[in-house]
């Protein structure tokens, strides 16, 4: 990795959201930006006021908040020769504006992605993924297998949504909102807590460039079980993480930490919890989440909780799990209540689950 960029419900920067992530405060607050949105919720973690320019349209935004994100990513980088640089862009909608509002938008990553890469004056391919709420995971392994093959010195990723009332209200309609703010692996928990957001990462060969963390392995899976339900033993997310781990080339002792999916669900975080207790004995490593700060990023998600993984790894030291006050998921998931310093922070994992029962895991060495 050789840059970060972000823009979250904390504001614009990445360094603004890895702070406000181990101080422990949350985004998620009462709805302004959606607030005429019909949905059963109270909340959301939408941009703050002054992190969007005054009156811009609503078929801009995805597209502006992206750019945001990406610019920074390559002006951490120190702006590297953009005329190789190839662009993977993740968003589980993209623009909606067109389903609901009055824009044109018609929920087409791709037409994004090359709007993206032609606005940064990128000159590699141009790809969009969309697989649901792992999306991220999956651009981040694309990008990588990418740059193993010799396609590309550098993949710039980029992941975003933007809150629309057309997602909101499927999410409304599965009975999947807290009404209030999400409490990830809560006995109490009710739901997600939607947010919005973007993230990007620079992958570079470029020794020079890094800023000492690389993507060293990745897996995937597919429940296959049900249209928005996960399996109901943790099988898929366990057989994802086991791929990512084994195509790093390491074995499960080798793990430091987990960054969790942890959507605030019945099924999702029980499942995960059942997975990876699972995949490591009986005791998963030190575990958190973000999304009790965040909300569910959708399609940023994946690259912005890589980004947080990376922090941790930069810190030796993981935040804790806001929102969660007493677990009711299997107890071999070692959750971590206050930030938590590490004896040992080489290598992390990092899990995404998605709608369709598809399944993502990357590792992360430091």
């Amino acid at each position: 990795m050789s840059g970060r960029g972000a823009i979250t419900g904390f504001g614009v920067g990445h360094a603004r959201f890895i702070e406000a992530l181990f101080a422990g405060d949350t985004a998620i607050a009462p709805r302004r930006r959606t607030a005429a949105f019909d949905v059963p919720t109270r909340v959301a973690a939408e941009f703050p006021a002054g992190a969007l320019p005054r009156g811009l349209q609503a078929p801009e935004e995805a597209f502006h908040v992206a750019c945001v994100a990406a610019r920074e990513a390559l002006a951490e980088a120190r702006e590297p020769e953009r005329s190789g640089i190839g662009l993977v862009l993740a968003s589980t909608k993209a623009d909606m504006s067109g389903v609901v509002g009055t824009g044109a938008g018609l929920g087409q990553p791709w037409r994004l992605a090359q709007r993206v890469a032609k606005e940064l004056r990128l000159g590699g391919t141009c790809t969009a993924v969309s697989c649901a709420c792992a999306s991220g995971l999956v651009a981040l392994a694309t990008a990588a297998r990418s740059m193993q093959r010799g396609q590309h010195e550098r993949m710039l990723v980029v992941g975003v949504d933007v809150l629309y009332e057309f997602v909101m209200a499927g999410f409304g309609s599965l009975h999947a909102l807290d009404p209030a703010p999400c409490r990830p692996f809560d006995a109490a928990r009710r739901g997600v807590s939607l947010g919005e957001g973007a993230g990007a990462l620079l992958l570079s060969q470029s020794g020079g460039e890094s800023i000492g963390v690389e993507i060293l392995g990745h897996g995937g899976a597919n429940d296959a079980c049900h249209v928005t339900g996960p399996d109901r033993q943790g099988a898929g997310i366990e057989l994802a993480a086991r791929r990512a781990i084994g195509n790093a080339g390491l074995d499960l002792s080798a793990i430091d930490f987990i960054h969790l999916h942890g959507t605030a669900t019945q099924a999702n975080d029980a499942t995960e919890a059942m997975g990876l207790a699972r995949l490591f004995g009986g005791r998963t490593p030190p575990a958190f989440g973000t999304k009790g700060q965040t909300g569910h990023t959708l399609g940023a998600a994946g690259v912005l909780e890589t980004i947080a993984a990376i922090a941790a790894l930069q810190r030796s030291a993981v935040p804790a799990n806001v929102g969660l006050q007493h677990s009711d998921v299997d107890q071999g998931l070692d959750l971590v209540r206050t930030v938590r310093p590490l004896a040992k922070a080489r290598r992390a994992l990092k899990v995404a689950s998605g709608f369709g029962g598809v399944q993502a895991a990357l590792v992360l060495q430091a």
